[in-house]
């Protein structure tokens, strides 16, 4: 099983997507770790290799907590291609969520992928913008340009259109808990 999560920024995509994980006991496949996974990818390592499992990725004492250090993944045109690569690998491979990086489009033929995004009207992104990530709903939108300016040069399409999505989720109306049952419920 696939699930791929787009996301306004603090309507709590992220948040949805780390209790499906737990929930479903499945890797969750982020920015971060994709760009690990993709650039190990390149030098000819392989997914076996790095054993990402749930346990191994989550567990008490994972071994990819301090991994990611060096890391520079602040350019989001970082390698586009190879973590496109990496991201079909890994659907192959098994079940996992993906959060953004255009993962619905890339994985729009898979047959066993599901694809949702999480919107939040602004009241609700305001106070988890500030409770949350310390930001301004300005701050928020200039983020939500910036995923969408990303997406619809890969894609060709427009960010959050929902006809790309199984659904769309507005956490401002049920909640992060109820997201994460109306998801579940969706691929039972």
């Amino acid at each position: 099983m696939i699930i791929t999560i787009g996301r306004q920024y603090g309507a709590g995509g992220r948040e949805v997507a780390e209790k499906l994980a737990k929930e479903l006991q499945i890797p969750l496949y982020d920015r971060k770790l994709v760009a690990f996974i993709s650039a190990h990818l390149e030098k000819g390592v392989s997914l076996d290799e790095l054993d990402l499992t749930y346990e191994n990725l989550y567990g008490s004492v994972s071994p990819y907590e301090t991994m990611f250090g060096d890391l520079n993944v602040e350019d989001d045109n970082y390698l586009f291609t190879p973590q496109s690569k990496a991201i079909k690998a890994l659907a192959q491979k098994g079940s996992g969520i993906f959060i953004g990086r255009c993962t619905n489009f890339i994985l729009k033929d898979f047959d066993n992928a599901y694809h949702f995004f999480i919107a939040a009207d602004d009241a609700y992104r305001q106070l988890r913008g500030d409770k949350v990530y310390h930001k301004s709903l300005k701050e928020l939108k200039k983020e939500d340009a910036k995923r969408a300016s990303y997406y619809n040069y890969y894609t060709g399409q427009n960010w959050g259109d929902p006809v790309d999505y199984d659904m769309i989720i507005n956490t401002g109306k049920c909640g992060i808990d109820k997201a994460v049952k109306i998801i579940c419920d969706y691929i039972k």
